[in-house]
């Protein structure tokens, strides 16, 4: 009887575990936020981007497949895995011995006076179970706010990218654009050299000259770009975890529609989402709860037993002596000193998160005052002045240094948009990133190529 009720006592304090009180909801979390990542990495549904790879297509791929990510939220889970292990009573102990002599060889009745069977269960001191779960929980709830702050890197690090290559395009596209027109202009200066010369005006081959060299020019930066698009995409597919070669479909810059938040209001958002400073928040939690349990640590350990011992019932208990108390006030001190780091990190972060706001927000505002001063105003007037003087110098007037002054402000002025373009786009992913929220959507349904944006 006596050895069921012991049986019964320490099996049941195998199965007792302390469960804070966000556990559930956090494994909740962890269990939403899985998505592709249950499926085998070899079996997973990912985009063909081969034949066309817009940003939320591309997006989509990266956090389906990236490396990272991935390990990031598996930290999580194997951070909310150890909240039950802190939260339990450490395992039975059983231990079994015989004597042997003499005496207890005779017969099998003394041979049963000499075994001695224990059973042993260690009880931490009042508090420490509980803190010790408590500190697991929180460090896992940092861990979720970890994972979330890499899935904003990984996206500020594909667009930034996406950005990269989709520019280098557009740059491509708009060279062999700025090529057919200024052979366009030899062709009209040959005709003018051949008329010119048939009146016996004698003109000579400068004007040619000049727009040889510009076309020798402009074939040199293209080379350029052709190079660096192999860099661009290894880069891209990096990020993808695609190998560095990979095929990308089209690119182009998307529409985004920006959310009406001032800038109190996006100054609020990240201090009170940032991932980084939740994370902070929850170790400076996590420090504080460790802080306590080196205080408990001042509290004895307790240990209760039973078992036979020459077939009679025995029961012990014990306990252990926090005697080295400068052992225990390390640890106290160590705790607070750890604590007061996570507390300094917090507020080193937090004067970077403001000031990133800053800087992106005025990073977006300068690029879309780009666009709209360029795109909208300048480069139209610049394209019908040009056109103006290709169609004079045709007819036999006006100067082709003239014309080539303006083809070269046509161009650093289109490249300029193209530029604006991809800052802008940067600039949105770093808000993002810095805000630890989804600030922006796409709008498929009016993206411009960058071919016709200028």
């Amino acid at each position: 009887m006596a050895i069921a009720f012991l049986s019964g006592l320490f099996l049941g304090a195998c199965h007792w575990t302390i469960a804070p009180k966000g556990e559930p909801a956090e494994r909740a979390k962890a269990t939403a936020a899985e998505g592709v990542f249950a499926i085998p990495v070899n079996k997973r549904p990912l985009r063909d981007l081969a034949t066309s790879a817009p940003l939320p297509a591309v997006l989509e791929y990266a956090f389906n497949n990236n490396g990272d990510i991935e390990a990031a939220y598996r930290e999580w889970r194997a951070a909310i895995e150890r909240v039950p292990q802190a939260g339990a009573l450490p395992d039975p102990r059983l231990d079994f011995s015989v004597m042997f002599g003499a005496d207890s060889l005779k017969s099998f009745s003394s041979f049963l006076q000499g075994i001695r069977l224990m059973a042993a269960q260690d009880f931490p001191g009042r508090g420490k179970r509980k803190t010790r779960a408590e500190l697991a929980f929180e460090e896992a709830q940092a861990a979720g706010e970890r994972f979330r702050a890499a899935k904003y890197r990984l996206q500020k690090q594909v667009v930034q990218a996406y950005a990269d290559v989709t520019l280098n395009e557009a740059l491509l596209r708009q060279t062999s654009e700025t090529l057919r027109l200024l052979r366009e202009a030899h062709d009209v200066a040959v005709h003018r050299f051949h008329a010119m010369n048939e009146k016996g005006l004698g003109e000579d081959l400068s004007d040619l000259r000049k727009i040889e060299v510009e076309i020798q020019t402009i074939e040199s930066e293209q080379r350029s770009l052709n190079i660096m698009r192999s860099k661009q995409q290894a880069e891209l597919n990096g990020a993808l975890n695609r190998p560095a070669d990979a095929v990308l479909g089209a690119l182009i810059f998307p529409a985004i529609q920006r959310p009406p938040d001032s800038d109190a209001d996006l100054f609020a958002r990240a201090a009170q989402h940032n991932p980084e400073l939740a994370a902070l928040r929850k170790e400076i939690e996590a420090r504080g709860a460790a802080q306590v349990l080196a205080e408990l640590e001042k509290r004895p350990d307790y240990s209760l037993g039973g078992g036979i011992e020459s077939l009679s019932l025995v029961l012990s208990g014990g306990l252990t002596l926090p005697a080295n108390r400068a052992r225990i006030r390390a640890a106290i001190a160590e705790a607070l000193a750890m604590r007061q780091v996570a507390e300094a990190r917090f507020r080193a972060a937090s004067a970077d998160v403001q000031t990133r706001v800053v800087m992106a927000l005025a990073g977006i505002r300068d690029a879309e005052r780009v666009l709209a001063d360029y795109r909208e105003r300048i480069v139209p007037k610049t394209r019908e002045l040009l056109q103006t003087q290709i169609t004079t110098y045709g007819s036999g007037g006006g100067d082709l240094l003239d014309i080539l002054d303006t083809q070269r402000l046509l161009v650093d002025f289109q490249k300029i948009v193209l530029r604006a373009e991809a800052d802008r786009l940067r600039f949105l992913a770093e808000l993002e990133e810095v805000i630890g929220d989804d600030l922006f959507s796409f709008i498929p349904a009016v993206q411009k190529s960058p071919e016709t944006n200028p």
